[in-house]
C-alpha cells in the first residue's frame, strides 16, 4: 500500500492503522538499499512529502525552523541557511549528486542515522531540537542527541515521525567539511561540524563534533577545550591536528582505518579552520 497524506489530520489516520513493516520516506533515496539489504518484499510505504506544513524554513527572534520534508537543494537555496547556519548550507550542498540533493530531505537524513550522515552531523553541532509527531500523544520535542542512538539506530517508537528540526538563534559562526571515498557522488569517510558562540572575535562557547569515526556522532570535547576563549586567529593549528586525532583514537581504538583517518583529519582541521576566519 502506498499512502500519501496532505496534512496532520490525514497522517494521523495513516499512521493508527498502519500496517506492519511501514516505512516512511520523505525522499526514498535509502529505501531501497534498505528493503533489499534486509530482503523485505511485503511492505506499505507512507510519503511524508505532501504535507505542506513540514515544508517551510522559517525565523523568528529566538529559532530558526526547518520543516523535516525540506530538500537538501532548498536549503541551498535558503539565504537564511546560508547567512545563519553555514555548516548545514556547506553540508547540504556537497551532499550527493544533484539528484539526489534534489529528493534527500533534512528529516530523512536524520531518521536514516547512517553514521556517515552529513546534515545530521551540523545539527549535532548546533544542538538541534528534533519536534517528533505521534498519532496518540501528538507532539514532543527532543534533543537530538537523544533521538539518534546508533549507527542506522534512533529513539522513535513505531508511528512516530520527524516534523521539524529546531535550532537556537546565538552569534555564531559555522563550518562543515568531510573527505570521502568518491569523486562525483561522495559518501564520508571522516567529517567534521565547528559551531562556535563569538563575542567580537573570541569564542565564547564551542560545538565541535567528528562524523563516520563511531556509531554515531562523536563530541571533540579535547578540541572544544583546547580552543575556548580564544581568538581565532590564536589557535594553533598543528595542536588542533593532534587533538583530532586524539579523539579518532579514542573513537576507534582498535579499527586500522585510523591511522588513514589521521592524514584525512591534518587536512580536513586546516581547511575547516580556514573557512571560519
Amino acid at each position: 500500500m502506498f499512502y500519501s497524506p496532505k496534512n496532520e489530520i490525514e497522517l494521523k489516520n495513516v499512521l493508527l492503522n498502519a500496517p506492519e513493516n511501514t516505512f516512511f520516506i520523505a525522499g526514498g533515496t535509502d529505501l531501497i538499499i534498505h528493503l533489499k539489504k534486509n530482503n523485505i518484499t511485503e511492505y506499505s510505504i507512507v510519503d511524508l512529502t505532501k504535507i505542506s506544513d513540514w515544508k517551510n524554513i522559517s525565523e523568528d527572534e529566538e529559532y530558526i525552523y526547518i520543516g523535516s520534508v525540506v530538500t537538501m537543494t532548498e536549503l541551498c537555496e535558503s539565504e537564511l541557511i546560508k547567512n545563519k547556519l553555514t555548516a548545514l548550507y556547506n553540508a547540504a550542498y556537497n551532499l550527493g549528486s544533484e539528484q539526489i540533493r534534489n529528493k534527500a530531505t533534512i528529516g530523512g537524513n536524520i531518521a536514516n542515522a547512517s553514521q556517515s550522515a552529513d546534515t545530521m552531523l551540523t545539527m549535532f553541532s548546533y544542538g538541534a531540537d528534533i519536534k517528533i509527531y505521534n498519532p496518540e500523544n501528538g507532539f514532543r520535542i527532543v534533543p537530538i542527541y537523544d533521538v539518534v542512538i546508533g549507527r542506522e539506530k534512533t529513539s522513535l517508537t513505531k508511528n512516530e515521525v520527524i516534523c521539524e528540526i529546531i535550532i537556537k538563534k546565538k552569534n555564531r559562526i559555522s563550518a562543515f567539511r568531510k573527505v570521502g571515498s568518491r569523486i562525483a557522488v561522495t559518501i564520508s569517510k571522516i567529517s567534521c561540524a565547528m559551531d562556535l558562540e563569538m563575542s567580537e572575535d573570541v569564542i565564547l562557547n564551542a560545538s565541535v563534533y567528528l562524523g563516520a569515526v563511531g556509531v554515531k556522532p562523536v563530541e571533540a570535547k579535547l578540541i572544544e577545550e583546547e580552543i575556548l576563549n580564544k581568538r581565532l586567529n590564536d589557535i594553533d593549528i598543528t595542536k588542533i591536528q593532534e587533538l583530532a586525532f586524539r579523539e579518532i583514537e579514542l573513537a576507534i581504538p582498535t579499527r586500522s582505518s585510523k591511522y588513514y583517518k589521521r592524514i584525512a583529519i591534518e587536512g580536513l582541521v586546516e581547511d575547516l579552520l580556514g573557512d571560519l576566519k
